[in-house]
């Protein structure tokens, strides 16, 4: 079979751009025709500044596994929030959560409201708050949680709520009762 004109013009082409350049020689590739390896490709992908896990310097960034990248995560966000945090507000938080009795966490939550006034929105520090004695405390604790509790996730919401359904059925003062009432009709745990 005859070759074809289109053939016969990338032929003299071909031969034209090797008269004026020179021959191309590629060391990867055999015959002009041939095609590199896939091991071939991925070597070359592998030495690229450009390929995953390099630097813009083309050495090989270390790599960390999952654990020491959560770790190192963990330890950044300790420092950025020990940084901003306050100090203060911290200790007094901290003594409402670490508190072991509920003669404890009552001390804890009444020093807690008399310097700060009102308490912060951590769902797990105002659920530990629940457990106070007094009912006096008890009243302050509950409207404390009526004003976070709207910008609550769900699940947060969920468990105060349901706390407090059980700490409404404990009470003996009827102004405690009557507020978590409204929150539990509020937001639809009345059931």
């Amino acid at each position: 079979m005859p070759p074809r004109f289109k053939d016969f013009e990338a032929e003299l082409d071909r031969k034209r751009e090797e008269e004026r350049h020179g021959r191309k020689e590629r060391p990867e590739r055999g015959e002009p025709g041939e095609r590199p390896s896939w091991r071939d490709r991925d070597r070359r992908n592998d030495l690229s500044p450009h390929g995953e896990g390099r630097t813009s310097h083309g050495k090989p960034q270390p790599q960390l596994n999952r654990y020491q990248e959560a770790q190192a995560a963990k330890a950044l966000k300790e420092q950025l929030e020990g940084l901003f945090a306050d100090k203060d507000e911290d200790a007094l938080a901290r003594a409402i959560l670490t508190a072991g009795d509920r003669a404890a966490t009552q001390a804890a939550v009444d020093q807690y409201i008399e310097e700060r006034g009102t308490l912060p929105s951590d769902p797990t520090l105002l659920e530990k708050a629940l457990d106070c004695r007094r009912d006096k405390t008890m009243r302050t604790v509950v409207a404390d949680i009526g004003t976070h509790l709207a910008e609550m996730a769900p699940v947060h919401r969920k468990v105060l709520l349901l706390k407090m359904k059980t700490r409404a059925r404990t009470s003996f003062d009827r102004k405690v009762t009557a507020a978590i009432s409204e929150l539990l009709v509020e937001y639809g745990a009345d059931g």
